[in-house]
């Protein structure tokens, strides 16, 4: 019976908290939005905090790695507005560490049907390579190093596996210093109005997205050929 009480605890207490974290990638949503119309609008907001601005911005960097849909990189160009290239990217770097370290304990916790809520399970099964632990430091930091990939939703994968936290963390923190401080410097230069700047900037970001996509899916496509039974990882883990 007991059992029973505490089954259904955690059924709710997961439920509810999905519920919020949709909720606030809605209202998140917007307010992204509106830094990408006025990111002048964003650094005034946040300097109305003072120095608590800069925690602001660390929670909701972790925030959009938690909702995980949300693009991370427009408040990572409006903290390179507010804060300049080497500090706004610091601080970018925090949310994105605190949101995964989040994730990763949540996963460890409640496991696949958590993770479920952000990914069909044909997306876990063809991530189920990444349990190979000789190639996941690897694969994981080339992955978040490419710009393009799905990062945060391999963040909720990797809960899934036997990585060590703290050495999860490190390795995409560095990983992602890349694509942080590209937007860290866009917002800077907009702060400066060097328009053509923040053009070039995102015009070659965005090239190499694309190269990023599709050696992504090289990266899957192979690392799937390589499961002899991609069912074998999704139900163990259920």
């Amino acid at each position: 019976m007991q059992e029973k009480v505490f089954k259904i605890l955690k059924i709710v207490s997961i439920i509810g908290g999905l519920f919020f974290l949709v909720v606030m990638g809605f209202a998140l949503y917007a307010f992204f939005t509106s830094i990408a119309n006025d990111p002048q609008h964003f650094k005034t907001w946040l300097e109305q905090f003072g120095w608590f601005g800069k925690v602001v911005l660390v929670i909701m960097m972790c925030l959009q790695v938690l909702v995980a849909f949300l693009p991370g990189e427009i408040i990572e160009l409006g903290a390179g507005v507010a804060y300049g290239t080497f500090e706004g990217m610091v601080l970018c770097l925090i949310g994105a560490a605190l949101g995964s370290y989040i994730i990763l304990i949540l996963v460890k916790k409640f496991g696949i049907k958590m993770v479920e809520y952000f990914m069909p399970k044909e997306k876990i099964t063809q991530l189920s390579f990444l349990q190979d632990e000789k190639k996941m430091n690897k694969l994981v930091f080339l992955i978040f190093f490419i710009p393009g990939t799905p990062k945060d939703f391999i963040t909720y994968f990797a809960g899934l596996t036997s990585v060590k936290i703290w050495n999860f963390i490190g390795l995409t923190t560095i990983a992602r210093i890349p694509s942080v401080v590209t937007s860290t410097i866009a917002g800077d230069y907009l702060m400066q109005q060097d328009f053509w700047m923040v053009a070039g900037i995102y015009a070659i970001t965005f090239l190499f997205s694309i190269v990023g996509w599709f050696v992504y899916r090289n990266i899957v496509k192979k690392g799937k050929g390589e499961i002899k039974d991609e069912s074998q990882y999704i139900n163990s883990s259920i």
